[in-house]
Order: structure tokens, then C-alpha cells, then sequence
């Protein structure tokens, strides 16, 4: 039986999470694997399409999908302004 499978593989490896950010507050946890941020996926200019998908959703919640401890996870952030730098932290 042939079975076809559609696999997304992380872009981005949680390093570091600044305390009290957006993203520390969310529930983002160091070793999470980011697969899919909103409408971002694998591709090339990652980190301007990052920038730019939570400058253009500050204040609402994005639907992430992330790969935590070897299983996927439907996961939340809300880009925010807060007392350090980006919209996430």
C-alpha cells in the first residue's frame, strides 16, 4: 500500500526566551521546534517574514504549530509590545 505523507520540518530551535516576554508568557519553552508560524513555513527570508507576520498581528493570537519533545503541538502567540526588544521576545 502506498501511502503519501506531508511533512513540515521545523525552521526555527527555541535557544533562549527572555523572561516575562510574550513569548515566555505564552508557554514557549526552550527546545520547542517551530514548524509553522501563521502563514510561515520553510522558505528563504524567515526572519523578515517572522518580523513582519507579528508586526502585522500585534495584539492578536497566531496559530503556531510546533514540534515539543518529539510531538506536535497547536500552540498560540500574541505578538506584543513589552519592556524588551521584537514583539515576541
Amino acid at each position: 500500500m502506498d501511502v503519501d505523507v506531508i511533512v513540515s520540518l521545523p525552521f526555527a530551535l527555541v535557544g533562549e526566551i527572555s523572561d516575562a516576554s510574550p513569548a515566555a508568557e505564552d508557554g514557549l519553552q526552550l527546545g520547542d521546534q517551530i514548524v509553522k508560524f501563521d502563514s510561515v513555513e520553510n522558505g528563504d527570508n524567515l526572519l523578515q517574514k517572522l518580523a513582519s507576520e507579528a508586526q502585522a498581528n500585534q495584539g492578536r493570537g497566531i496559530p503556531v504549530i510546533l514540534v515539543r519533545q518529539g510531538a506536535q503541538v497547536n500552540f498560540t502567540m500574541t505578538p506584543r509590545t513589552w519592556q524588551g526588544r521584537g514583539l515576541l521576545g
